[in-house]
C-alpha cells in the first residue's frame, strides 16, 4: 500500500509538477493600446490572466450639425479565463473575461461659422463652447479567441494572439451653456443630445485585437 501511494505521488508530480512553474508576465500592443499582464495556469486545459491596458488619441467626428473635436482615452484592467480544448495539439483557446477601467471620449464642440446647428437650425455661438463626454460602464464583459498563453508552453519567451469584442453602451453627457439653451429651446437641445446618445450607441461593441510577447518561468 505504501509503495502505491508512493507511486501516485510520484506520478501526480511527474505530471503537475512542471505546471507550477508555467506562471507568466506578458507585453501586448492592440485597439487597446500598450499593456503588461500576468497569467497563472490551473491544470492543462485552463489559464487566468489580468492585464493593464492603456492609451489616448484624438479623432474629429461629426454628430447631427455638429462637428466635434474628442480625445479618446481607453485605461483599464482585464480579467481573463482561457480554456484550452485541446492543449496537447494546438494552443488554441477560447477566452472569457471583463473588462474594469475609465474608458471615455471627451468632445467640445467645434465651428469655423460662427454657429451651432442645432436640430437642423444654425445658431451663433456666442463665444461659448458646447461640450460632450460618452462613457463607458464600468465594468464589461469580454469573448474572444486566440492562440498562445498555454500552461503547456515550455520556459522561455513566445508569441500569442486574440481576438474578440467587448459589449457596453457608452452614456452621454451634453453641456451646452445657458445662453445657447434659451437661444435654441429645451427641446431642440434634447433632441442634439439624443442624437449624439445615438452615435455613441454604435460603439457599444468594441473590438479587440493584440499581439504579444509573454515570458514563463
Amino acid at each position: 500500500m505504501k509503495r502505491l501511494v508512493v507511486a501516485l505521488v510520484a506520478g501526480l508530480a511527474t505530471l503537475y509538477g512542471p505546471l507550477a512553474f508555467a506562471d507568466e508576465v506578458y507585453g501586448q500592443v492592440g485597439t487597446e493600446g500598450v499593456g503588461i499582464g500576468y497569467g497563472h495556469p490551473f491544470g492543462s486545459n485552463v489559464n487566468v490572466r489580468a492585464d493593464f491596458n492603456g492609451m489616448s488619441f484624438s479623432h474629429g467626428f461629426n454628430s447631427g450639425g455638429i462637428h466635434y473635436d474628442g480625445t479618446a482615452t481607453l485605461v483599464h484592467a482585464g480579467l481573463y479565463a482561457d480554456f484550452f480544448p485541446a492543449p496537447t495539439v494546438v494552443p488554441f483557446r477560447f477566452t472569457a473575461g471583463m473588462l474594469i477601467g475609465d474608458d471615455n471620449v471627451d468632445a467640445t464642440a467645434n465651428s469655423m461659422s460662427g454657429t451651432y446647428t442645432i436640430n437642423g437650425v444654425a445658431y451663433p455661438t456666442l463665444g461659448q463652447s458646447i461640450h460632450a463626454k460618452a462613457k463607458y460602464p464600468a465594468v464589461r464583459p469580454y469573448l474572444g479567441i486566440g492562440f498562445g498563453h498555454s500552461p503547456l508552453a515550455t520556459k522561455g519567451f513566445s508569441m500569442f494572439f486574440d481576438a474578440g469584442v467587448t459589449y457596453g453602451k457608452p452614456h452621454v453627457d451634453f453641456d451646452v451653456p445657458a445662453d445657447i439653451v434659451a437661444e435654441a429651446g429645451q427641446a431642440n437641445v434634447d433632441a442634439e443630445e439624443q442624437s449624439l446618445q445615438n452615435t455613441a450607441d454604435r460603439l457599444r461593441f468594441y473590438p479587440i485585437v493584440k499581439i504579444g510577447v509573454t515570458y514563463r518561468f
